[in-house]
C-alpha cells in the first residue's frame, strides 16, 4: 500500500527519530533532491542521491548541531506538501541552544520523497555555532 503524500511526510518526520532510520531509507527515493537555503552553516546548496543527503548533508547537519524538527502543521496540494514547524538544536562546538521556524517544501511521487526545498533563519544557526547569542525578540 502507497502512503498519501501527507503520510509519507508525517512519516519522515517520525523517521528522524533514533531507531527509525530503516523507516527514512524506505521513504527517500534514491534519486531523493535536497535543496538548503544558501548561508545554512556547514552545507552547500543542493544534494542528490540517497548517498549524498546521508553522507554529506546529514554528517554537515549532525556534525554542527544536535537537532530536533518539531513539525506544527502540514498543507497539503497533491503531490506537494508544506511542513511548518521549530527546529530545536544545541551547537556541539559552542552549546549554544536555538528555537528557530522552518519551512519545508516536499514534493512526493509513488510513496517516496523525491524533492525537499528547506528554508529556515541561517544567521540565528550561523550565530549559535559562532557562540553569539540571539537577540531577544517579542511578538
Amino acid at each position: 500500500m502507497t502512503l498519501t503524500p501527507l503520510e509519507t511526510v508525517r512519516s519522515f518526520y517520525n523517521s528522524l527519530e533514533p531507531g527509525r532510520r530503516q523507516v527514512l531509507m524506505e521513504l527517500l527515493d534514491p534519486n531523493v533532491r535536497v535543496e538548503v537555503q544558501e548561508g545554512y552553516p556547514g552545507t552547500r546548496r543542493s544534494y542528490v542521491g540517497l548517498k549524498a543527503y546521508l553522507e554529506d548533508f546529514l554528517y554537515a547537519i549532525y556534525g554542527s548541531f544536535e537537532v530536533s524538527l518539531i513539525p506544527e502543521e502540514f498543507l497539503e496540494s497533491g503531490a506537494h506538501v508544506v511542513t511548518v514547524g521549530r527546529q530545536k538544536a544545541r551547537a556541539v562546538l559552542t552549546g549554544s541552544s536555538v528555537d528557530v521556524p522552518f519551512v519545508h517544501i516536499w514534493t512526493v511521487q509513488q510513496g517516496r520523497l523525491v524533492r525537499a526545498r528547506m528554508f529556515t533563519d541561517t544567521a540565528i544557526l550561523r550565530d549559535a555555532l559562532a557562540g553569539r547569542r540571539a537577540p531577544a525578540t517579542s511578538v
